[in-house]
């Protein structure tokens, strides 16, 4: 693929025609939703026909979608839709306009943090103490409900944000239905009632802990698999399920963005960054709410430890330096002159300097701007928009460490450091030095090949009784751990992520897997690389069985990029087999039949060849008593379509496969933009990724991320 799109790229330089703008094409993301997975990025064709400087007419083309596409769907693209995607193939893929005379930023816009990030600005703000502290003494739980016997109580099960895109259709009414709430036809009848505002359906609903399967209802009589959806399973009908997990928030009771609700993660979007998906809810504010006032109260009880000053000579005094001093690492910038005066007002108005302290805090931790991060920038000459020195810290420090800058970066903001690459680039390796780097490779890597499920994987414990929440724990970490280690300890290089023969366990986890030996163990031939955590083989498996399609598709989405169609409605299921056969018999019908070969023979092919991993992740030689067949084929590894083969019988070979190809690092790149700038790519900014793409030729981790602060669009927005 990158061969292909770099090829057209230089083209279209030589001899570029400026006209079309697809940052501000209405077609342009319409193409990416429902065309692109088979005609290709640029229309260089893949399981469809190219449709780059097709031939046919604007009308023929609107006649086309309209009446046949997407293939497994047709009729959702009519109307409007049909002519702006038809207006797209024809004007926007074409060799001239696929130029590259300048790098089309990311819009301007506010990132609402994470949970995650919650968590880390929370700790670096106000000590190790604040977000997770022992329940030792009654006055610790003020960051919980109560204390019970050396423990804090549970709160309330996670809530979940539901959002759809109509994509411009006109739409009455969008309603969830899943099993929390019995499937109903209708709102009235019990169905989950979204909203619509700023043209998306959204609304957030508590359905409680566990994994649970649900659809959207389209003026109460369409039933569609929900397109954001992290995961789908057959639905028994011949359609697809919508699937989502949610854990108790809390069940460790230690949480302080516990009730905050879940990130939405749409397919082929693994991260929890996504910040298209980033709604503020009623149940947002209330768990916002909640979560200053506890946090405030802890704060506040000893002023002179967030500003040393003579609190009862002269509270006002105190007051406006502590809203100055404090404000710039709460609001990551200076505040203005009018913040100083509205939070100092708070303090002078409070019954005394705690209750003071209290409220401003308490107020400021609910302010957009402490919980968004700001991208919006300045107008340039040029008409664009540069970010600010303290919103290039802002973007920085959360980029490299997933938390608030600290002092040094805000000081470098404020002496203009920032204002040039060669400022961006201290700044970034200084960063990189920090051990809350290290951290936050870790967690990237987790999320990339999507082994923080495993936490709350659904397995059967009679059948798996050691996999263990200890157990899930120690095998998420050994993801983030041994990725930080290849990246900051070893070669640095990405193949080493998919290769490496060692991993990097505790105590637990080498246990689980029969280990003698803990920390960094070499692997005896059957493992590699990440591919080879029981964290990524035990979500990409049944609570009971494994799942050749699930560990194919991670494999074909995550670690390459290559999306697939969703299910034809006529797909049926899997027919009546031998209960005693393996899962490659009961599976290996999809390789003949013609509802499902389009797609699957790039799917099982993949995952037949771990089936030597069991669904929690352990070596086996045997299913059902038959020996088990561990070959594999990984066919058009670098771009679908092209009839290439890639036969393998171990998951070493297979991960050696993935490695030497131009598509693994070329998808690798794209997942770090994805995770570091909280947006998925377009034909807007596929300049911009090229760029990083040829930098990364070297394959060097570290120097990639170091190259995406300093690639232009990391300042500029449109």
């Amino acid at each position: 693929m990158r061969v292909a799109v770099a090829a057209v790229i230089a083209a279209g330089c030589a001899g570029g025609d400026p006209s079309y703008d697809y940052a501000n094409s209405k077609g342009a993301p319409l193409y990416q939703d429902m065309c692109q997975v088979c005609h290709g990025e640029t229309g260089e064709g893949g399981l469809g026909p190219p449709l780059r400087d097709t031939t046919r007419s604007l009308d023929e083309l609107e006649s086309i979608i309209a009446a046949r596409m997407p293939a497994n769907a047709p009729g959702q693209c009519t109307g409007d839709c049909a002519t702006a995607t038809a207006e797209l193939i024809k004007n926007g893929l074409t060799t001239q306009a696929l130029r590259c005379d300048r790098v089309a930023p990311a819009p301007r816009r506010l990132r609402l943090l994470t949970r995650r990030e919650y968590r880390a600005t929370i700790r670096d703000l106000f000590g190790d103490g604040a977000p997770a502290m022992t329940c030792a003494r009654q006055t610790d739980c003020a960051f919980r409900d109560t204390c019970e016997t050396g423990a804090c109580k549970p709160t309330a099960c996670d809530a979940q944000t539901f959002a759809y895109d109509p994509l411009g259709r006109t739409l009455a009414s969008v309603h969830v239905a899943g099993d929390f709430n019995n499937w109903p036809q209708t709102i009235a009848g019990g169905g989950l009632a979204l909203t619509f505002a700023n043209g998306l359906w959204t609304g957030t609903f508590v359905i409680g802990s566990g994994k649970h399967a649900y659809k959207l209802v389209l003026n109460e009589s369409e039933w569609i698999a929900d397109p954001r959806a992290p995961a789908t399973a057959p639905d028994g009908f011949g359609g697809q399920n919508s699937i989502v997990e949610l854990a108790c928030s809390g069940a460790t009771g230690d949480d302080i963005a516990g009730d905050i609700p879940v990130e939405t993660r749409r397919a082929g979007f693994p991260f929890d960054t996504d910040a298209s998906s980033a709604l503020v809810t009623a149940a947002h504010v209330d768990a916002y709410l909640a979560a200053a006032e506890k946090i405030a109260k802890y704060a506040a009880a000893d002023p002179n430890a967030l500003a040393a000053c003579n609190w009862a000579a002269d509270r006002a005094t105190c007051g406006r330096t502590l809203v100055g001093d404090l404000g710039l690492r709460v609001f990551r910038r200076s505040p203005t002159p009018q913040e100083i005066d509205r939070y100092a007002a708070l303090i002078a108005g409070g019954s005394d300097a705690t209750d003071g302290v209290a409220t401003a805090l308490e107020a400021m931790l609910v302010s957009p701007a402490f919980l968004y991060r700001s991208e919006l920038g300045e107008r340039t000459d040029g008409g664009r928009y540069r970010l600010t020195a303290y919103e290039i810290a802002t973007a920085l420090a959360y980029t490299f460490w997933g938390t608030a800058p600290d002092a040094t970066l805000l000081a470098a903001a404020a002496s203009g450091e920032l204002a040039d690459p060669a400022g961006i680039e201290r700044a970034a390796r200084r960063l990189l030095g920090d051990p809350r780097a290290r951290a936050q490779v870790g967690e990237f890597a987790l999320q990339w090949v999507g082994g923080q499920n495993v936490l709350t994987a659904d397995k059967r414990m009679d059948l798996y009784p050691d996999f263990t929440d200890p157990v899930r724990a120690a095998l998420a970490d050994e993801t983030r751990n041994f990725a930080a280690d290849v990246v900051f300890d070893g070669s640095g290089r990405f193949d080493d992520l998919l290769t490496a023969n060692y991993t990097v366990v505790d105590g637990v986890a080498a246990k689980f897997y029969g280990l003698a030996a803990t920390g960094h163990v070499q692997l005896d031939g059957r493992r590699a690389g990440v591919l080879g955590h029981a964290s990524v083989l035990a979500t990409t498996a049944h609570s009971d069985q494994t799942s050749p399609i699930q560990r194919g598709l991670l494999i074909r989405r995550n670690l390459l990029c290559e999306e697939l169609p969703p299910p034809p409605p006529f797909g049926g299921g899997l027919p009546m087999v031998d209960p005693n056969a393996t899962t490659r018999e009961r599976f290996a019908m999809h390789s003949t039949a013609p509802a499902c070969s389009g797609c699957h023979r790039y799917i099982d092919g993949v995952g037949f060849g771990l089936e030597r991993f069991d669904p929690v992740g352990r070596w086996r030689d045997t299913e059902n008593g038959k020996p088990i067949d561990p070959s594999g084929d990984i066919n058009d590894v670098d771009r679908l379509g092209t009839g290439t083969s890639s036969p393998y019988t171990s998951l070493p070979q297979l991960a050696a496969a993935i490695a030497s190809s131009q598509a693994a690092p070329s998808c690798f790149v794209r997942q770090y933009l994805r995770w570091s700038r909280g947006l998925r790519e377009s034909l807007a900014t596929r300049c911009g990724r090229v760029w990083l793409e040829d930098r990364f030729a070297t394959r060097d981790v570290r120097e990639l991320m170091v190259h995406s602060v300093l690639a232009p669009d990391f300042v500029e927005r449109r």
